[in-house]
């Protein structure tokens, strides 16, 4: 109810008040730069949180009843004066009716921001975590007709040939070597679904933040653009400005995703490409990539507002890839997979590191 009656009490005043007060522009600064500054300063009380007394302090801006009331601090419109449309701006963005960015102008921060990681280099601790809920086998043309099955889960696809293996006519061929083989697929069944998870700590000023900080081996960490993503917004709370990026969901068919080493520059013209750590699917053993599709990609990076440094970056998506295996010799068997995987990875910043 406090919070209704403060926005009343705001608007109420803007239809009172109808000052401007004029001021000299200062040193040109870039669109990101700008950006920052104009977040910055819709937080006129400095306690790191956009409320209803923010949009009180430019309407006595505008009034001419603070101190430095002449200063492009309140001019939010870029228009040269500071104003009641200044104030009444303000009252939208922290009532939460109008963004206090353009989709674009967010981006272009937040490329600036994550793009001076490499370049600054603080010290961080990163943990990828990589999850397989579903790998799905289908297999043709196999030696003994009950091998040959339609998206099933690995694990029960396992469970079926051990299962097989151990009936009459089969299990009399088994030998001590073969039942250790079965068992062994056992084991790595069950591995194949279990969360593998990494994690590592790169000092300030490391060289590793080339090879660990996304994109991996780049000197760059985002060249997403607004046609590459779904939205992308902004908010500010408890001292922090907070950046989540969402994206589309990207499919290529064959040859469309560039597989190994070999395809490692055009992978990183892909939207996903572009911010994320994607894999490269090896072909080199000569199985082949039929489908590749990556959904559900967010990236929520958190700044400090006072100083705009980056305090922490957390990465997920998913993928789907469906892949033939290799043709075995003096075999007809043709065996597909349909992976797919739940990709995480966080960076926390580290306020205090090795230099």
């Amino acid at each position: 109810m406090k919070k209704v009656l403060s926005v009343i009490l705001v608007i109420s005043v803007l239809m009172c008040i109808l000052g401007t007060t004029a001021f000299a522009s200062t040193t040109e600064l870039t669109t990101a730069q700008k950006s920052l500054l104009k977040v910055q300063r819709i937080d006129a009380d400095g306690d790191g949180d956009y409320t209803t007394r923010d949009a009180s302090e430019f309407l006595k801006a505008a009034a001419g009843i603070v101190e430095n009331s002449d200063s492009e601090q309140y001019d939010v419109d870029s228009d040269g004066v500071v104003s009641v449309i200044d104030a009444q701006k303000v009252l939208k963005i922290v009532s939460g009716i109008e963004p206090v960015l353009t989709q674009e102008e967010a981006l272009e921060l937040f490329n600036n921001n994550i793009n001076s990681v490499k370049s600054v280099r603080p010290g961080f601790e990163k943990e990828a975590t990589i999850v397989c809920p579903s790998i799905k086998i289908t297999t043709m043309n196999a030696p003994i007709a009950d091998m040959n099955v339609t998206d099933l889960e690995f694990d029960k696809y396992v469970d079926k040939i051990i299962k097989l293996m151990n009936t009459f006519p089969y299990n009399i061929a088994l030998d001590d070597a073969m039942k250790a083989q079965l068992a062994d697929m056992k084991v790595q069944a069950k591995q194949a679904y279990e969360p593998q998870v990494t994690t590592k700590t790169v000092d300030k000023f490391s060289n590793a933040h080339y090879s660990y900080f996304p994109v991996n081996n780049l000197g760059w960490s985002s060249k997403l653009t607004i046609n590459d993503i779904t939205s992308i917004s902004c908010v500010v709370a408890d001292g922090s400005i907070v950046y989540t990026i969402k994206m589309p969901t990207n499919t290529y068919i064959g040859d469309e995703y560039p597989t190994g080493s070999a395809g490692f520059s055009k992978r990183q013209t892909l939207p996903y490409g572009k911010a994320f750590n994607i894999p490269a699917f090896d072909e080199s053993d000569g199985s082949t990539v039929n489908k590749v599709i990556f959904k559900d990609g967010v990236v929520v990076l958190k700044e400090d507002i006072t100083t705009g440094d980056t305090l922490s970056v957390d990465y997920s998506y998913n993928y789907v890839v469906d892949v033939t295996g290799a043709k075995q010799e003096d075999s007809d068997l043709i065996m597909k997979t349909a992976t797919t995987s739940n990709v995480t990875e966080n960076y926390v910043m580290n306020r205090v590191t090795v230099a």
